[in-house]
């Protein structure tokens, strides 16, 4: 079912493409039409053509909607902006908070208090440790740690984790909410979910689990 999504002025949109996300902003709204800025990411911009047809992430009202639509043109308004058609279907990617995709990855992490701001920690303060990621969601995911490390890591337990991107790391507050334990293994399985994410965390997240979802349905793999 489509959402009722109204376009803003100022508005952020990103356009989806094979090397990764292009970012926009809304300058110019009309009945048929949204123009927006040149796309661009790290420093290259995104040459879009007429008729081209495209598929882009928008932020509104607190949500991301995704939707297709075609590059009606370009026009010079004080700058290079990019005429798109007006979406007829908007799909809220909520869902993917709950959708737990495989991830696999070195974090680093540390357990710290609750109360502690993840800016005010120094590296002095806290003990750090090596964890590999197993999947991941929009709302937590689950890490597999040393055995050895069984007696310092608990149920309840916060965690600071540290997750490498191809541009950029993220660093995420996790609690600690379910241990799968089984002795014959080397490793616990630790399920988190996610504390405070501020706004951009949580967006970097999101996008992150649509892209590794988007890849897994080329080569027909599904999450759980």
């Amino acid at each position: 079912m489509s959402e009722k999504v109204e376009f803003l002025i100022n508005g952020k949109i990103e356009i989806e493409m094979e090397d990764g996300y292009y970012k926009s902003n809304i300058q110019d709204i009309t009945e048929e039409y949204v123009a927006i800025s040149i796309p661009v990411n790290n420093g290259q911009y995104l040459p879009l053509r007429k008729e081209e047809r495209i598929t882009g992430v928008y932020y509104y009202d607190k949500e991301i909607y995704r939707f297709e639509t075609i590059v009606l043109g370009r026009k010079v308004d004080k700058i290079l902006i990019i005429m798109i058609k007006k979406p007829d279907v908007f799909i809220k990617l909520q869902r993917r908070n709950f959708v737990r995709i495989p991830f696999m990855t070195n974090v680093v992490c540390a357990r710290i208090n609750l109360a502690k701001d993840m800016k005010s920690i120094g590296d002095n303060q806290i003990e750090f440790f090596e964890a590999y990621s197993l999947d991941i969601s929009g709302g937590g995911m689950r890490l597999a740690v040393n055995r050895e490390l069984e007696e310092k890591v608990n149920c309840k337990d916060i965690l600071m984790v540290t997750i490498p991107l191809q541009q950029e790391s993220i660093t995420v507050k996790t609690k600690i909410v379910r241990v799968e334990s089984d002795k014959k293994s080397p490793k616990i399985i630790y399920g988190t979910v996610f504390l405070d994410l501020d706004k951009t965390t949580r967006e970097t997240i999101i996008k992150l689990v649509f892209h590794i979802m988007r890849n897994q349905m080329k080569n027909g793999v599904k999450g759980d």
